[in-house]
């Protein structure tokens, strides 16, 4: 089935907090050349963003890729990050 080795009953114990996202390094914050690389991109970028500045954040992300991706590429992409990342903020 592809599961771990583990217990599969937690006996009602509490599911345990998730760990923490790990922080974009400084190659994933480059605008990927290639646009299969696009969401992974967006993600960190958003990621990086402060609460504050996340729309910023994305309308420079959004200006960015459409300059090399062209806008439906872009959209595309940004609809299924910002369906997640925007959610588990």
């Amino acid at each position: 089935m592809g599961l771990p080795a583990g217990r599969y009953a937690s006996d009602g114990e509490l599911v345990p907090d998730q760990a923490p996202r790990p922080a974009p390094t400084a190659a994933a914050l480059e605008l990927p050349a290639d646009v299969v690389d696009l969401e992974g991109w967006l993600v960190a970028v958003l990621r990086q963003a402060p609460a504050e500045g996340i729309f910023a954040a994305v309308a420079r992300a959004e200006r960015l890729a459409a300059e090399r991706f062209g806008a439906k590429e872009t959209v595309t992409a940004l609809r299924r990050v910002l369906s997640v990342e925007l959610a588990n903020r």
